[in-house]
Formats: C-alpha cells, structure tokens, sequence
C-alpha cells in the first residue's frame, strides 16, 4: 500500500519511523515522477514523499528508532558500550557527568570480598556519622592485613575514605555530631576547614576518631576533587590509594567508572615496567608490586624513612589474591589482550616523571596538612606509630 504526505527531512536523505510494529522508510520522490495521478500541483512533487511498508520484523530486532541517534554522541556511546573504543574513551574528560547505569559486569571487579564480622563493624562506622556521604571506602592494614605484622601487634587503625557533594555542609554537621574529632582548627569554623582542605590533594584527615570501639583515621574530600584525580591524575593522591585493593562501603556509578579507567591505567603502566625491568619478561607478582609502589614513587614520607621500606612487597604478598580479583578483567585485557589506556597527556616513557614530580609536591603538603589537622599531639602519635612500623623489618 502507498501513500503520500509532507516531507518531514530534508532531501535525498533516509529516514526510518515506527507505524505500529512496522518500520516505515520515507524516500523522496523525484522530480519527474508523479505516482499520485490526483496531484495537481508538480511545483510540490519534490516535497512529497512515498511511504513504504518494510517487512514486519521479530520481536528481538533492534528498535529502527535507533537509528536516529546521533552517531557523534560521545555520552551515548559511552552508556551503550565503554569498552568499544579506546581512542573514545580516551577523548571522554567529563568526569562530573552523571551515569544513571553502567554495562552489566562492569567495574564489578572493585568490589572485594572482607571478613563479615569486620565489614559489618566498617558500615556501622559509617553509619555513625550524621553528615552526607556520597562514596566511602576502607583502606590499609586495618582493613586489608599486610605481612610483616603479627597477632600479638596492636589492632591497626581503621582507615576510611569519604566522597561529599559540599565539604562545607559535612563539617559544619560533622562539627556539632563529632567536636573532638578536630584539632583546634575547629575553632575557626567549617567554611576556613573547608578551604584548608583544598590545599595539595585536596582531602582532611582526621586521625585516632574514636568511633564504635575503634581507632579510626578518616578523610573528607570533595566528589570533584575525587572524580578530577581519577579521570586526569591530577595529583595522585586518591587515584594512587584506589589503584591497591579497597573494601568500598557506599558505591557511586560515576567514581565506579574513572576508577575503572584508573586502575586500567596503572595496569597499562605497571605491564611497560615489569617488561622494561625485567628484559621483556612478564611477571605477575612484579607486575602487582610495580602497581602497588605507582603511589609512593617521590613520596616524602616513604624518602624520609616514615614507611616500612618493605611496604610495597609486604602489601602485595599478603593481599595478592585480592590483587587478582581486583584485576581481573583488566589483567585479561591489558597484559594477555595488550589493549592499553592512559589518561590525556601520559605516555608509558613521561609518566614516571610526571608522577614523581606531583606526588612529592602534594604527599609533602599533605604531611605539614596533618601538623594541623591532626594537633600537636596526634600528629606525633601517628609519626610515631608510622616509625615503629617501619622499623619491624
């Protein structure tokens, strides 16, 4: 059956619409064709259009209404199919858009497994606070064990990471519900613990909270500053601590993916340099520790003796199957696939300088950060604790 009507597109151009469950195409007339003998105006031929039934088509075809989609939508792209394109992917910097969803199975390598017992008593520390948290995650020796440290030692700290929308608002609530958590600094009020906060790295750390029991050292950082340091490596400072296995409490689609792409970084950087160290032989255990030691490249603490001289070994050994399951598709893909991602303006050869250059800077602000943030008196006790550790190997 034929009919006709107004053209809706342009010109020689190609257009498919739904009509009930059959897909229509439109296709121009030419001008020196008239297939409607009751057509009295030829001027108008050319606007006019045929439309034709095409075969009904199964239940599991895809929809032709995708075919409109613009085929330069990076977003649509990116929500449709990450791992397509490396060089999209790569051309991709909005690290503040917002995903509502993500691929089936991706990113679901970050989250690790940890004795019950201990994450429950993780989530009832985050739950203990009254302020807003977007993202958290826990970190170290408290919550992941490393070798080199025995039953008869005192329980470790607990180490957590919080992501907020407003830094501002959180320690203003965090002030009233938890005053002792701060160091005098308090005194000054939430919007100068706010700025403070920006400096370096961008995260406040308070340390030795008591909290359900628990000595526990947490950081407050912004969801931007967090987001910008994954996608661009713009300091290090968390894109380093999420590229080693972290238990995460309270998940975020979008930090889900940058962290992705960063730990599919330090994979693309770690392979260049167990390959570079070792004359083009590829070790797994090297290629874990390599990762592991990314974070600490330049660090004035680990320079200046603050950390166990074996901690990158230490950390690798003891957590090695947490490594692997943290790793796993992206191992499949960068080592075995030789599929590669670096964030814009790293190359395997320039990165190693650059890292080093911005982590000195910002570990070494970070450190005089912790003079104030902490107090006079927790900060000794946290240098302190820090030696005794590096000291036992």
């Amino acid at each position: 059956m034929l009919s006709t009507g107004k053209a809706l597109f342009p010109k020689k151009s190609l257009r498919y619409l739904c009509v009930g469950h059959k897909a229509v195409k439109f296709r121009p007339l030419s001008s020196s064709s008239n297939t409607n003998g009751d057509d009295k105006d030829s001027s108008q031929r050319t606007d006019d259009v045929i439309l034709q039934e095409t075969p009904s088509r199964s239940k599991n075809h895809q929809s032709p209404k995708s075919v409109l989609k613009d085929p330069k939508d990076d977003l649509f792209f990116l929500e449709k199919g990450i791992k397509k394109s490396n060089e999209l992917t790569s051309s991709f910097t909005n690290y503040m858009y917002k995903f509502n969803k993500l691929p089936p199975n991706y990113g679901s390598n970050q989250f690790l497994t940890i004795d019950g017992g201990l994450q429950k008593e993780l989530i009832g520390i985050l739950n203990n606070f009254e302020a807003p948290v977007r993202y958290a995650f826990g970190y170290g020796s408290g919550v992941f064990q490393q070798s080199g440290y025995g039953l008869e030692d005192k329980k470790p700290q607990i180490d957590l990471i919080f992501g907020v929308t407003h830094p501002i608002h959180f320690h203003s609530l965090n002030m009233r519900q938890n005053p002792d958590h701060y160091s005098s600094m308090r005194y000054f009020g939430s919007h100068f613990v706010s700025k403070f906060e920006d400096l370096g790295s961008g995260i406040y750390f308070n340390p030795y909270a008591k909290i359900n029991g628990h000595d526990v050292k947490y950081g407050i950082v912004s969801m931007e500053i967090l987001l910008k340091d994954l996608a661009t490596w713009n300091t290090f400072y968390l894109a380093g601590r999420l590229q080693k296995p972290v238990k995460i409490l309270k998940n975020n689609l979008t930090v889900q993916y940058w962290n992705q792409l960063n730990l599919r970084a330090s994979a693309t950087l770690a392979k260049h340099l167990t390959m570079s160290k070792n004359n083009g032989v590829f070790d797994e255990t090297k290629f874990y520790e390599e990762i592991a030691g990314l974070s600490y490249l330049g660090d004035v603490r680990y320079m200046l003796g603050g950390e166990n001289p074996n901690k990158v070994k230490n950390i690798v050994s003891k957590n090695l199957s947490n490594f692997k399951k943290y790793y796993e598709p992206i191992y499949k893909d960068v080592v075995q696939n030789d599929s590669t991602y670096l964030p814009k303006g790293y190359t395997p050869e320039n990165a190693l300088a650059k890292l080093q250059k911005k982590i000195f800077l910002n570990s070494g602000i970070q450190t005089i950060k912790g003079i104030f943030t902490a107090g006079l008196t927790k900060s000794i006790q946290y240098a302190w604790a820090k030696k005794l550790k590096s000291l036992k190997n």
